[in-house]
């Protein structure tokens, strides 16, 4: 029995003499490594030449673009008793103005301040109309009106 203990103990300090030599192994690896790089380092030398100055670009601001659509009217969720509606707003001067529901299609051009104002029939019930306005460069804003007709009274 005493055999048994010492020969199990005996394995187990061989394990433990392994676990520490390769810790000590890694460890010395690991110093000889930092060592040979910080080497390495120290004798590369940089001419004055190489060293160029750091430079900071300034960003360079987007122009803002001038080009715009507002539509005073029809106002969004409004109800109407009619079915010729006025559709009205401002844009630039220039543009090209398109309104469109699911049925309908109209164009408007607006004056020389920029307004416009034109007539479209809606259709029965709850409508979405779009009206974009393209630039002369090609640039589009659209803006959505929900309109409802109905004949009943609130």
């Amino acid at each position: 029995m005493n055999t048994t203990f010492e020969a199990g103990f005996s394995t187990y300090n061989m394990k433990r003499e392994k676990i520490i030599l390769s810790f000590l192994a890694a460890l010395i690896g690991l110093i000889v490594a930092i060592g040979g790089f910080y080497l390495y380092q120290s004798t590369k030398v940089i001419s004055r030449e190489e060293i160029k100055p750091l430079t900071k670009d300034s960003p360079t601001p987007t122009p803002s673009s001038s080009f715009f659509l507002s539509v005073d009217r029809p106002r969004n969720e409004e109800v109407f008793d009619k079915k010729v509606i006025t559709i009205s707003g401002k844009t630039t001067p220039k543009a090209k103005i398109l309104i469109y529901t699911a049925t309908n299609e109209e164009s408007a051009t607006p004056a020389k301040d920029g307004s416009f104002s034109t007539t479209m029939s809606i259709d029965d019930g709850q409508n979405v109309i779009a009206i974009t306005a393209i630039s002369e460069t090609g640039e589009e804003q659209t803006l959505q009106r929900v309109v409802t007709y109905s004949t009943e009274t609130f």
